[in-house]
């Protein structure tokens, strides 16, 4: 009886029915349209907010039912990766024993003895799976012997455990990742003084660039033509490195992977006409930690005088475009001004050892006189 007295009320001018829950309330508690100050919604404020909580439970539990759905998916698919991933290493692997066993045995380089296949590492290379020429117990002496030493404790140290910054500056960069401390000891490093880093700094730029570092060019003998640029500190190695690094296939340049015509093809096309280039030296750095900016120089020089290189700065067009709209000399241009036309990084190795080595010279016995020789050879 209630219910129906209700139900037959009359709503009064202030007031109205809601059609969710039956109740006649006040007008204050309905929701207006927008735009409408006089037009309210059929429904209270209430009713609303539990719709709204109703839809929002729907939209969750849908949302984590396609969550677990596309995790169980992912976990399935990582599964088969994981199982095609493990069956072709094991392929791979049985191919490799194979191919061991058919191997002759082989005298060690290093300690002379003589050794099955199977006792020598390798590396695959574009010629194939290449032996190494030291046994496995040797080659891994060898290569504790060639990890650079940490200035600071002295111990040997894989490189990816050194500071790979220093002062806001990368130590590492275009083949080279320049050694300063290990990461166990770079708290240290920082507290020294100014004038011990600089000592070790030194150092450690003539250990990564001994004196002695030129910058030389490949030859072509059919047309004298510069065809590649780099740097070195053992011309003679270099060069028969080049002869014997070459490919008849294609190299492949940037995230796209276009096809290039590389150094390497180049070789491989004069070998097969039974030439080989010519090494020409460039310049002989004077101060040797400069060799990575002087490289990039003559390479930058090359590019603005038309030079048809094979460094892989060619098959960047945007980079080609700037270095031959540049109106300034490479080889003379300062450095800083180089680096605020974005062609040197302000914070790279190459900075690094432009700006801080520079300050490391000036403060040693004969400094200022190599810059000065340094200079005149420029000139």
């Amino acid at each position: 009886m209630a219910g129906e007295s209700i139900n037959e009320y009359e709503p009064l001018e202030d007031e109205k029915l809601c059609l969710q829950c039956k109740k006649i309330r006040p007008l204050a508690d309905f929701s207006q349209y927008k735009g409408k100050a006089t037009d309210h919604r059929k429904i209270c404020r209430e009713c609303e907010q539990f719709k709204q909580y109703e839809r929002h439970c729907r939209v969750i539990a849908q949302r984590e039912t396609w969550q677990t759905q596309e995790r169980a998916e992912r976990r399935h698919q990582s599964w088969q990766r994981s199982v095609t991933l493990r069956q072709m290493h094991e392929e791979r692997w049985r191919e490799r024993e194979h191919w061991y066993l058919q191997q002759p045995e082989r005298r060690c380089r290093a300690c002379q003895q003589i050794f099955p296949a199977s006792a020598f590492g390798g590396s695959t290379t574009p010629a194939g799976f290449m032996l190494h020429v030291h046994c496995k117990a040797c080659h891994a002496a060898l290569l504790e012997r060639r990890m650079p030493v940490c200035c600071l404790c002295q111990k040997r140290v894989v490189h990816r455990n050194f500071l790979a910054t220093f002062n806001g500056y990368i130590l590492c960069g275009d083949g080279i990742a320049f050694s300063l401390c290990c990461e166990d000891c770079a708290m240290a490093f920082h507290k020294l003084s100014s004038a011990q880093q600089d000592i070790y700094i030194h150092a450690c730029c003539q250990r990564t660039f001994p004196m002695g570092q030129v910058i030389y060019a490949e030859v072509d003998p059919l047309t004298d033509e510069i065809r590649y640029v780099g740097r070195t500190g053992r011309p003679e190695r270099r060069h028969a490195q080049h002869l014997c690094d070459r490919s008849a296939i294609a190299g492949q340049w940037g995230a796209q992977k276009t096809a290039c015509y590389t150094r390497r093809n180049w070789m491989q096309a004069l070998v097969e006409q039974g030439l080989q280039p010519s090494m020409q030296i460039l310049y002989h750095v004077g101060i040797s930690p400069l060799v990575l900016e002087w490289e990039q120089r003559f390479i930058w020089h090359g590019m603005q005088q038309g030079w048809r290189l094979l460094n892989w700065e060619t098959m960047d067009e945007n980079l080609v475009a700037r270095v031959r709209t540049a109106h300034y000399n490479f080889l003379q241009t300062p450095f800083e001004l180089l680096v605020e036309q974005h062609f040197f990084a302000a914070n790279d190795l190459v900075a690094f050892l432009h700006t801080r080595y520079q300050q490391v010279v000036n403060t040693l016995p004969g400094g200022l006189a190599l810059q000065r020789k340094h200079r005149d050879a420029l000139t």
